[in-house]
């Protein structure tokens, strides 16, 4: 449902269309690199100008892009159901994908990920009311690594009836992936018509666009199947040390892939992205806590929301390795601004250290803070219950509302505290936030997922993954 509280704006409607056009003028007069041939092939039939592997693309056919490309894009859930509707005000949060490393739930120690991790990491999501994705949160190092999203996936989907967002190594694993998808729905049909799945595809920035990140696209878009491409650009690293121009740099590497998208099949969904990270020059290590970084997502959303193109940015993550003041700021701020802004995907839950280390505490921690954050940036509803003139009148000045049917009717409308609650300085050993958190997941993960996959599709994807091992073993 699109949002109708709090909101704000960093750019005014002229500001959006000045970014905008310089995005289309990058794209036009700068070009970018296309390293698949058959997408430079297409490219050149639809009119963009091809010198080896340099491809300009003109503003007009951009354009064109953005008006074919659905400004609504609907993700279902395993069963069919709608779960997640990509539309302007509409906020989403989901984690980050492929950490590989992880805190352990018993020792509390920094480990490597395993396979394990990553259906435990599912488990966990299905579970969260306001996680509305489940990704492979962490990767599986004890794997197979040639088929390391295969194995991810493979962990996944039996855990979880949530949308999934995946990713592929290559186009080939994409096929591999696409048969379990079916398995799950059971039927290409079924798929085709209410995909519950997302591909996250990332070009090389900046402006450099890999030959298999681009197959994966015309792959998709021949199944008219979601995507969402997202570019990550560091400010004064990989684009310029400014907002503006940062954010234009990236619009311009994911409206690229757009174009492929739309030129290769019209009208196929498409996710807009792009992630912006600063850089410590100090140190020259990404961070995630600046609020530069925030400002500029912010003026991506208004970017975007003015071309009318659902779209993903990063919020959620800290640069801080432990669960902290530190962390917590900036957990709450993010989340915050991403409802502010009306980003549809936030991308980054239960992320640390700039995304190089994942906890699963975290997950069951920032679900309640979504939930208190949407209280807070919601819409107060004006009826004639919810203005109680009736009962106001009936109390009368001076009395007391406490006994009255209508209080017993609200009194369960307000928020409530199931982790974050008050700890008082009387209390000798106050259990603290990641402690309880701690205990939450291990109690989710005793009782198991509540949405099994039935056992014979199981089998279908135990059956998927051993034909890959076997292919790549050859």
């Amino acid at each position: 449902m699109a949002k109708t509280g709090v909101m704000y704006r960093v750019l005014e409607e002229k500001k959006c269309e000045e970014i905008a056009e310089s995005c289309f003028r990058i794209l036009e007069n700068t070009g970018c690199i296309m390293r698949n041939p058959q997408a430079r092939e297409i490219l050149k039939e639809a009119g963009c100008q091809v010198e080896g592997e340099k491809v300009k693309i003109p503003a007009s056919l951009t354009r064109w892009a953005v008006e074919k490309a659905p400004s609504t894009v609907c993700i279902y859930d395993r069963e069919g159901n709608p779960a997640m509707t990509l539309e302007p005000g509409a906020v989403y949060f989901g984690p980050a994908i492929s950490i590989t490393a992880i805190d352990d739930l018993e020792t509390g120690k920094r480990r490597p990920s395993r396979k394990q991790d990553c259906a435990d990491a599912a488990a966990v999501m299905d579970t969260l009311e306001h996680i509305s994705w489940v990704s492979p949160c962490v990767a599986p190092l004890d794997v197979q690594g040639e088929i390391t999203d295969l194995e991810e996936l493979h962990a996944i989907l039996p855990q979880t009836k949530k949308p999934v967002m995946y990713w592929a190594a290559n186009v080939k694993n994409l096929e591999y992936e696409f048969e379990m998808f079916e398995a799950v729905a059971g039927s290409r049909e079924r798929l085709d018509e209410k995909p519950f799945m997302i591909n996250l595809v990332c070009p090389v920035d900046p402006l450099s666009h890999t030959e298999d990140g681009l197959a994966q696209i015309m792959y998709l878009a021949r199944r008219k199947a979601p995507a969402v491409y997202i570019a990550g650009i560091g400010m004064g690293l990989t684009g310029p040390a400014t907002i503006a121009g940062t954010v234009a740099l990236g619009m311009a590497d994911t409206l690229a892939g757009l174009v492929v998208s739309q030129v290769v099949n019209p009208g196929t969904p498409f996710i807009v992205s792009k992630f912006t990270d600063n850089v410590d020059m100090r140190t020259m290590g990404v961070t995630h806590s600046n609020p530069e970084m925030l400002l500029a997502n912010g003026a991506t959303a208004d970017v975007f929301r003015f071309l009318g193109l659902p779209f993903c940015l990063n919020f959620a993550g800290t640069d801080s390795g432990v669960m902290d003041q530190v962390a917590a700021f900036d957990k709450g701020i993010q989340i915050y601004t991403a409802l502010l802004s009306g980003t549809n995907m936030s991308f980054a839950m239960g992320a640390y250290e700039s995304g190089a280390y994942a906890r699963l505490t975290d997950l069951v921690v920032g679900d309640e803070m979504i939930s208190f954050l949407k209280v807070l940036t919601g819409s107060v509803e004006v009826t004639e219950e919810t203005l109680a003139e009736d009962v106001i009148d009936e109390v009368g000045p001076g009395g007391a509302f406490f006994t009255e049917e209508h209080t017993l009717d609200h009194l369960h409308d307000f928020w409530e505290a199931r982790l974050m609650y008050p700890r008082t300085s009387k209390q000798e050993n106050p259990t603290d936030v990641e402690e309880c958190a701690r205990e939450k997941v291990k109690e989710i993960l005793k009782k198991g997922t509540a949405h099994p996959l039935p056992a014979q599709v199981k089998e279908k994807l135990d059956a998927v993954l051993e034909k890959a091992m076997r292919e790549y073993k050859n």
